[in-house]
């Protein structure tokens, strides 16, 4: 399959610089830890966000990357939207760039990102963790599944055996196969966050999305994410940290959204909602052309946080 995309630069290093925080530049002191990260606009949560707002987003999602940026997207229960998040924000960054984007699974438990994204599953975690980086791009990219919307696939399993037994060993062989070929690399991550495999997923992540629902106990959850990151030595990436409170009504929410956004002031880099979405409650295949308006500007906010939050680390 030939590809107009040039693999990333290769840096020399035999092992992926995410293997190690102090490398990949993760667990370096930032400046200004309570200033906002993403610039104007990316903080308040206006419903109808302004011209200028949207273009300074735009041009965030193709401002250029110096280095493979990975984004993580996490939550502690399931049924909170993580992968329709992580399939939403790969999905908007990769149209909005030129460069090869990654939505890479390590969700242990066979989810449904294959139907999410509407591609055939092909190469897996465990078949590129035992292949190897092949090289060149070209021959990657035949390997795996493209969405209609440009992100490039790797599922954790071609079925729920094989996701289940996706392991850390596993992850950091296949990661060292794709790492230099792709801009961004967004992950969806399984629940949870102390296993050994998704300690090793976090610690190579320049930012995380905390999906959660719009109730009291999934705001409860987000923060025991962001509490968690801080006591495992994480405070950085917890500062880079963006709170997505999904399927979120336009009137008659569980919990006050105002009031949860204040709450989380100064403990994440941002907090945003994404509105219920007819499209999106279908639970099939996700188009970005067919979500309504405001959802498609929560996209592009999220994915301009996200990316610009990752971008914020050297």
């Amino acid at each position: 399959m030939s590809s107009p995309y040039p693999p990333m630069p290769y840096s020399g290093q035999h092992a992926a610089p995410h293997l190690d925080p102090g490398v990949a530049g993760l667990d370096a002191p930032r400046q200004a830890p309570r200033r906002r990260l993403f610039g104007r606009g990316l903080t308040e949560g206006e419903p109808a966000p302004s011209p200028a707002d949207v273009a300074a987003w735009t041009g965030l999602l193709g401002a250029p990357v110096p280095s493979p940026r990975r984004i993580g997207v996490v939550a502690l229960k399931g049924g909170v939207g993580k992968t329709t998040l992580s399939v939403l924000l790969a999905s908007t960054i990769a149209r909005s760039r030129p460069d090869p984007v990654l939505l890479f699974d390590t969700d242990t438990t066979f989810g449904s990102l294959a139907l999410r994204t509407g591609v055939p599953l092909q190469a897996s975690v465990q078949e590129l963790a035992a292949a190897g980086d092949p090289g060149r791009f070209e021959i990657l990219a035949g390997a795996l599944a493209r969405s209609a919307d440009g992100a490039w696939v790797l599922p954790s399993g071609r079925d729920p055996e094989q996701s289940a037994q996706l392991t850390e060993e596993l992850y950091v062989q296949a990661m060292n196969a794709v790492y230099r070929h792709f801009a961004v690399m967004v992950t969806d991550c399984g629940a949870g966050l102390a296993t050994p495999l998704m300690r090793r997923v976090v610690s190579g992540c320049h930012s995380l999305v905390l999906a959660t629902s719009p109730s009291v106990d999934g705001m409860l959850a987000a923060h025991n994410v962001l509490r968690w990151l801080r006591a495992s030595g994480f405070a950085p990436l917890a500062d880079r940290s963006i709170v997505a409170v999904t399927n979120v009504p336009a009137r008659g929410a569980a919990v006050d959204v105002a009031e949860a956004r204040n709450r989380f002031a100064g403990q994440a880099g941002d907090f945003l909602t994404v509105p219920s979405d007819a499209h999106l409650a279908t639970g099939s295949q996700l188009r970005l052309e067919m979500l309504d308006g405001g959802t498609r500007a929560a996209a592009v906010r999220l994915a301009a946080s996200a990316l610009g939050a990752a971008l914020a680390t050297r």
